[in-house]
């Protein structure tokens, strides 16, 4: 065959290398275009790595993804989700870091060669900005208790626990009704214990360190029927049970459950209706508290986060403390935040026995 034979074919070959590079460019451009627009976004979420889980979904079906499931466990409370749908074809990560832990998988198509490189591409740099976002929440958490002096934060929310009951026993006071003193003497005595109780909390973090008071028998019930009459709440509570706890480190449990369900009190027409169900079980006395005329809560995973708060006064350690303190005695404090349903608070607490002392948080 002579040269002049071959030359259709040279120009055959020569458009054909010509158009797959061409395909290949665009190919890396929309795929560097997913990863910008990833960038951009989690610049726009500040960071935050559940935002960026539940918003980019769909930069990550335009880079060609079919379905993405993530299964995330931040400080203490668990969330999962599936976008899109399962293919055999997947790319998965894990992270893991103290308190947060995350499984993501990302489903394809039965992609080869060049389509495959780049999905591959486009995940692991989203797989790197949840890294990050993950490192930079852990590092500001640790900043945060390191500069402001961990046992400073927690005493200042002690305090703003102990005003909130002394301003609600001011406003008793001022109430100028026939009845007022039948009325007045049983919530002063109910209220005037729990004071003391709360000082003497402070007193003891202030004067040495923290250190584990001494444990009583408490008929779980009645603790928080009082509780609720001082906090000015209405709630119907079913079941009993006897813990072995100190009575100040009980009392800050339930003024940190209770305290938010006041604030709500205060700042809506929807007065909170709690059902409280106690039951015994395993050798623990668990408490459900739910409030009935609750609203689905939209962000469940950030109620155990320290030092967020949907309060511009708020300091966002209260339900992080009760917890912290639960466990340290031998129990737990957990949450259930239904997609289309109040959420309910778990608290669990050791029927009888003494926990090991170790110092109180």
């Amino acid at each position: 065959m002579t040269p002049d034979a071959l030359y259709p074919y040279f120009i055959l070959v020569g458009a054909t290398i010509l158009a797959v590079v061409g395909w290949l460019l665009r190919q890396a451009r929309n795929q560097a275009a997913r990863t910008r627009e990833l960038i951009l976004l989690n610049e726009q979420l500040h960071f935050d790595l559940p935002d960026l889980l539940r918003d980019s979904w769909p930069t990550l079906a335009a880079g060609g993804f079919l379905g993405m499931h993530w299964a995330l466990d931040w400080f203490g409370t668990r969330l999962e989700k599936l976008d899109g749908h399962v293919t055999p074809y997947l790319v998965e990560q894990s992270f893991e870091a103290q308190s947060i832990n995350l499984t993501v998988k990302l489903y394809m198509a039965k992609n080869r060669w060049e389509r495959r490189y780049f999905s591959q591409n486009l995940a692991q740099s989203f797989f790197l900005l949840l890294r990050m976002d993950m490192w930079i929440k852990l590092g500001s958490v640790h900043a945060t208790f390191e500069q402001s002096a961990r046992m400073t934060v927690f005493l200042q929310h002690d305090i703003k626990n102990m005003l909130q009951l002394l301003n609600l026993m001011a406003e008793q006071l001022q109430i100028q009704t026939p009845d007022r003193e039948k009325k007045l003497l049983p919530l002063m005595e109910r209220s005037i214990p729990a004071l003391r109780d709360r000082a003497n909390l402070i007193l003891a973090k202030i004067t040495d360190g923290g250190t584990r008071s001494q444990s009583r028998v408490i008929d779980l019930r009645v603790f928080l029927q009082e509780a609720l009459t001082v906090h000015e709440l209405h709630g119907l509570i079913e079941g009993n049970a006897c813990v072995e706890i100190a009575d100040d480190a009980l009392h800050s449990i339930i003024d940190n459950l209770l305290g938010n369900y006041h604030q709500l009190a205060l700042s809506t027409q929807n007065q909170p209706s709690l059902h409280i169900h106690i039951r015994q079980q395993d050798g623990m006395a668990v408490c459900e508290m739910t409030d009935q005329n609750g609203a689905p809560c939209a962000w469940p995973e950030r109620l155990f986060e320290p030092f967020w708060s949907e309060h511009s006064r708020g300091r966002g350690v209260g339900l992080y403390q009760a917890r912290e303190i639960s466990r340290s005695w031998g129990g737990s404090l957990a949450l259930t935040a239904p997609a289309d349903a109040p959420l309910a608070f778990t608290l669990s607490l050791p029927l009888s026995g003494r926990p090991e002392t170790i110092p109180l948080f």
